[in-house]
């Protein structure tokens, strides 16, 4: 109910120079419908689901997708976090690739390190799909039948990444994998794991010499 109101409050605002925020008796309705709503949490993929998508999935379909779970999910991302997520964000070393979370919902930027060699093939490849006459900087282009276009992904397409895996691999009620599926698998199997599955998480983005020392660390 409340995203209905808010795309009605955008669309108004925009065509009608309406601002229906000012009507009083919505907002109120709105809150008391909503008291004794319980958001449905996303399910978690296990490490050994993430695997098995990455080995068995066909790049020529799903390259596009291996990278977001390989990032959304090695730095506890967001979906608007991956969509926002720019080349600029991305530094590629000898055997290691650093991703850097700028913009984050709580304004504090995260740099994160992924190691594993097949997975920083995946997106090495992914990444030099990109077509040399791209027009902006987003990271994740639209993919299909093994090449990239010059269109962005958006956000809903890439909100709905967990369901299309859970899907491929037969999981049950693959609709309860939402868009926050990749950062709550992350979470879960960081608990499980005992903190060392992220070794660098909510880390300064500037504090450079930290981060070198944590990746020599890594290998």
């Amino acid at each position: 109910m409340w995203s209905n109101y808010s795309m009605l409050k955008t669309c108004l605002n925009i065509n009608k120079n309406i601002d229906i925020s000012k009507f009083l008796k919505v907002t109120v309705f709105l809150k008391r419908i909503s008291k004794n709503y319980v958001p449905k949490k996303s399910k978690v993929l296990e490490f050994k689901h993430i695997e098995k998508f990455l080995v068995e999935a066909n790049d020529d379909r799903y390259l596009a997708m291996k990278n977001a779970l390989i990032i959304g999910y090695s730095g506890a991302c967001r979906r608007e976090e991956l969509m926002l997520l720019s080349i600029k964000d991305i530094e590629f070393k000898m055997d290691s690739i650093i991703v850097s979370i700028p913009k984050t919902k709580n304004n504090v930027p995260r740099v994160f390190v992924i190691t594993e060699l097949t997975w920083i093939h995946l997106i090495k490849t992914y990444y030099q799909l990109r077509p040399a006459h791209t027009p902006h900087d987003r990271y994740f282009l639209t993919y299909r039948e093994g090449k990239c276009s010059i269109l962005p992904i958006g956000i809903n397409k890439i909100g709905q990444m967990p369901k299309s895996i859970a899907t491929f691999l037969n999981l049950s009620n693959p609709e309860d994998y939402t868009g926050h599926c990749f950062r709550r698998s992350s979470v879960s199997e960081l608990a499980n794991r005992g903190g060392d599955l992220i070794t660098i998480k909510n880390m300064e983005a500037g504090n450079r010499q930290q981060l070198l020392r944590a990746i020599s660390m890594l290998q």
